[in-house]
């Protein structure tokens, strides 16, 4: 027999009440994620990842402090290293 929405949200409630606060956390990570991956197209998924999103922020800040050769293009790299 399928179960109810109500039924479901009370065994969800039931269950996180017994967990750990360490498996809490993991838990709203998760619906956080569910929540994410129905917004970002699958092909774009790589660019919200924690590592991607970190090696953004590392290229801002090499770019705000002007260590950046070129324009931040494959181009302008390209142009900069040939003058």
């Amino acid at each position: 027999m399928k179960k109810t929405s109500n039924a479901v949200r009370e065994e969800i409630v039931s269950e996180l009440k017994e967990l750990k606060p360490d498996n809490l956390k993991e838990v709203l990570d998760f619906i956080f994620f569910l929540k994410v991956k129905q917004a970002i197209a699958p092909s774009q998924a790589y660019f919200w990842t924690n590592t991607w999103q970190k090696w953004e922020k590392e290229a801002d800040e090499d770019s705000k402090a002007v260590r950046v050769v070129g324009d931040g293009t494959v181009e302008g790299l390209l142009k900069a290293l040939k003058s």
